[in-house]
């Protein structure tokens, strides 16, 4: 695809019209094994009993004791209990039993020890680890942003991430641009290397897919959840994420995702003009947090179909045999089998593969067959301007970035998806 020649110092430069939207991670709490039943109570008039444990038992009957004067028998600690005498009760209810924390694939991890043994501790700083969990629908899910209390980070509770709150305020390092707003990839990548925040480091730039979760298609102008990130303006941002094709042409370009209306592009990092090497300048807003990520990632079955084991999402293995309309492709999925949907923007963002060096961006063993072209998603397009049609967001399979079509006129690619078991 042809790049877009009018590239300036600080403008994003964008390929084959990449458009898009963010990625998000479809959630999970912690899986847990059963509780641990307590011990068995002691025997005796008020043994205890473990709750799923062994009941204590109630004191031994002794045979030929003598009756009290008013019958009340004296209970020894399983002794003789003269005839006429009360057996001794079963015990009362013990303690409950511990609950024991089991990882999972995504949960968030300091070490591999932390992790599954089919597991690895690893972020976005690699590329073959910028999957997360996702979040239901397009958007950000109830609760699932939560600011701290002094304001400067949000915590997403579903990918694990946690992110600098500030979008739009000054970078130290950042001194290309005069006003020091905005950055190089190389000083965007020092800056978030250099920062400490509530005494938190290990900052670092998100991969393309860990920025698109934070991306809201539902929103425009800034394309994100206001209440959580209120100074995000409406610029392109940096990723950590460089496009891996061996080809010349894109041998210094990162993608960029702008918030504007959640689209995204390619970057050329730095490009020689007949005034010298310019180099483009974006926002920055840095990342910490890491994730158990699975070695086996995607699982083929014989039936056609492939289990994300990351966000539990069950995939067709063969993509449409054709591109079709929007509506055509809803209805394609819709009887494709039970539960069969068209993907949203984030999760179909969520198996775009940038490692990889050829086209198609995506995992060519378990997807084999896939054209590097657009493919339709569930989510509309909310523009910061109403355009002549009603739009739909696509991803685009030679990059991975997000683009838009009209839902009448757009011919597009389609892969079906449902919801597998959590």
């Amino acid at each position: 695809m042809p790049l877009d020649s009018s590239a300036n110092a600080g403008g994003a430069l964008s390929v084959g019209g990449g458009a898009g939207h963010g990625v998000g991670g479809n959630g999970g709490g912690t899986e847990v094994t059963g509780s641990t039943g307590g011990s068995g109570g002691a025997a005796g008039t008020t043994g205890l009993l473990g709750f799923g444990g062994i009941g204590g038992r109630g004191g031994l009957t002794g045979s030929g004791g003598v009756p009290r004067t008013g019958g009340i028998a004296d209970v020894g600690s399983g002794g003789m209990v003269p005839a006429g005498g009360m057996l001794g009760s079963g015990g009362t209810g013990g303690a409950a039993g511990t609950t024991a924390s089991v990882p999972a694939f995504g949960m968030s991890c300091k070490t591999n020890d932390d992790c599954p043994s089919d597991s690895t501790c690893c972020n976005g700083s690699s590329e073959g680890c910028d999957g997360t969990r996702l979040p239901t629908g397009d958007g950000t899910n109830p609760g699932e942003l939560v600011v701290s209390a002094d304001g400067l980070t949000v915590n997403d509770t579903i990918t694990g991430l946690v992110w600098q709150r500030d979008g739009s305020g000054t970078r130290a390092g950042c001194t290309t641009d005069p006003s020091n707003l905005a950055c190089t990839w190389a000083e965007a990548k020092a800056y978030c290397a250099s920062l400490t925040l509530a005494g938190v480091s290990g900052w670092r730039l998100p991969a393309m897919v860990e920025l698109e979760t934070i991306v809201d298609p539902a929103m425009a102008d800034p394309a994100i959840d206001a209440t959580a990130f209120p100074d995000t303006t409406k610029d392109f941002y940096w990723t950590s994420s460089p496009i891996g094709f061996a080809n010349n042409d894109l041998a210094d370009m990162v993608v960029a995702v702008e918030f504007s209306s959640g689209s995204a592009s390619w970057v050329m990092v730095e490009s020689a003009t007949v005034r010298g090497t310019v180099k483009a300048l974006e926002r920055v807003r840095c990342v910490v947090g890491s994730r158990c990520y699975p070695t086996s990632r995607f699982v083929a079955s014989s039936s056609g179909l492939v289990t994300d084991t990351l966000t539990k999402l069950v995939w067709q293995q063969q993509a449409s045999t054709k591109p079709m309309i929007w509506q055509d492709a809803s209805t394609y999925c819709a009887a494709s089998g039970t539960g069969f949907r068209l993907p949203t923007l984030k999760e179909l963002e969520s198996i775009v593969d940038l490692t990889v060096i050829s086209e198609p961006t995506i995992n060519q063993a378990s997807f084999p067959n896939t054209p590097g072209q657009g493919f339709w998603t569930s989510s509309p397009y909310v523009p910061p301007v109403s355009p002549p049609d009603t739009e739909a967001w696509s991803v685009l399979f030679s990059g991975g970035v997000p683009q838009r079509y009209s839902e009448t006129w757009g011919y597009v690619w389609a892969r079906c998806v449902r919801q597998g078991a959590r």
